[in-house]
């Protein structure tokens, strides 16, 4: 998301708790020789506003989320962000709307085998 955002001249920031992501994506960056912001940390500490939050849920082996940390992820996005995108591998409409959500539109984007809804919050 970062690098397909940057190479567009989109302004975003990338934040992930999990320091082997947030080197990854450092590295993808520098890679494709764009330059963005990176943060390793928890969603928590977050305090600048932002237009629109994209949440990748935690699913694998690098930073796996119980549906408690989906759902405070979620609650601390609506603290900075108006608009959420949600990209899971689960469907959690519960969840968006425990978190004061609503879903405006949503897809699901499959490549092989493997397939990610994303929703659209608002």
């Amino acid at each position: 998301v970062l690098v397909e955002a940057l190479s567009m001249g989109i302004n975003i920031d990338g934040r992930d708790i999990n320091p082997l992501v947030t080197d990854g994506s450092r590295e993808n960056i520098a890679y494709f020789g764009l330059e963005g912001n990176v943060t390793t940390g928890p969603i928590s500490e977050v305090t600048s506003k932002y237009d629109v939050a994209i949440i990748d849920m935690p699913y694998n082996l690098y930073t796996h989320a119980t549906p408690e940390d989906q759902l405070s992820i979620l609650k601390h996005a609506r603290s900075f962000a108006d608009k959420v995108v949600v990209v899971t591998i689960d469907t959690m409409d519960h969840m968006i709307e425990e978190a004061g959500f609503e879903i405006a539109d949503r897809c699901v984007a499959r490549k092989g085998i493997f397939s990610r809804e994303v929703v659209v919050c608002v």
